[in-house]
């Protein structure tokens, strides 16, 4: 395989084999942050505190405003498609569990949708509530209570990325329109986006070629080599990427929109990365609040969003 431009599908196969041949690597990783240490707002931006990026590395570069868009719980609403792959993987896992999950489980699964980070934790959440942890709980120590179960089962990040992947590309080939069907788009965020798709990207940590398809089903204009999924994302997930877009952009400002109040409070450190909270998506009145109280982030509606980018589509 040495050599070879092409990628094996990572909900197939794991992370850590989807990218093959130095020509894939040297287009789609992010490799770590140098140790020249965290950037602080405001701070000069230089090469060594930065990831290192192949050249060819597809970002809006030179640009005065560029955008970076989460992708779940901004533009797509996927919390029904994440609860039919969980469960569909559960099943494997343990298959004297019923076809049709508990009364009231999906409920709670959603109720409980704001803590989630990303896709392996669904496995676990939905195990913690059936084994009686309540949404109040799970909401104020949704990390401690994954990690535990996770111990406790003697199971690995990697694992859950695996078992969860192979059960969304399973339901995704099999019966497509189905898995399509099980997730949606915040219509009022597609044509908004594609006023500026030329100077943007989409960082999420949907598996990658699940995002891909997405993106392509939405009709959004955003080209795919500027969709950075899970597998491309870097150690730091998001950091990673729009630290690089700061970099391609020394003179310009980095827009990021996203509806986790905690992945945004992580990034307050950037230089010249403006942070918005959508008002819709996964996120709790009080987390709303904060942002909309705070000096480091703004909270956006959808009309907000709608003038903000149309504003600048010129």
């Amino acid at each position: 395989m040495a050599g070879v431009n092409r990628y094996v599908d990572a909900e197939r196969t794991g992370p850590q084999q989807f990218l093959l041949g130095p020509r894939a690597r040297a287009r789609a990783l992010l490799c770590c942050v140098s140790p020249g240490g965290p950037l602080r707002r405001g701070s000069h931006l230089n090469t060594r505190d930065l990831i290192t990026m192949s050249a060819d590395i597809d970002l809006p570069s030179g640009c005065q405003t560029v955008y970076a868009f989460d992708f779940d719980g901004v533009i797509c609403d996927s919390v029904g498609e994440n609860f039919g792959t969980t469960w569909r993987a559960m099943r494997v896992m343990e298959p004297e569990l019923p076809e049709a999950p508990p009364e009231g489980l999906r409920e709670r699964f959603i109720a409980c949708r704001p803590g989630l980070e990303t896709g392996f934790q669904n496995i676990p959440l939905i195990l913690l509530l059936m084994e009686g942890v309540s949404v109040e709980t799970m909401l104020a120590q949704f990390d401690a209570q994954v990690a535990g179960l996770l111990e406790a089962r003697g199971w690995t990040e990697a694992d859950m990325i695996k078992r969860f992947g192979d059960a969304r590309v399973a339901w995704r080939d099999s019966a497509p329109e189905d898995w399509y069907g099980a997730q949606g788009f915040y219509e009022h965020t597609l044509a908004p986006v594609n006023a500026v798709a030329s100077r943007s990207i989409i960082a999420t940590t949907k598996q990658h070629s699940s995002a891909c398809k997405l993106v392509t089903r939405a009709g959004l204009d955003v080209p795919l080599p500027r969709v950075y999924g899970l597998e491309r994302l870097g150690p730091q997930k998001k950091r990673n990427v729009l630290e690089a877009l700061i970099e391609r952009n020394p003179e310009g400002t980095v827009h990021f929109f996203e509806d986790r109040l905690a992945t945004l409070r992580k990034l307050t450190d950037l230089p010249r990365l403006e942070l918005h909270l959508v008002d819709w998506g996964y996120n709790l009145p009080e987390e709303r609040a904060q942002a909309a109280a705070s000096a480091d982030m703004d909270l956006l509606d959808a009309d907000a969003f709608a003038a903000m980018l149309y504003g600048d589509a010129g």
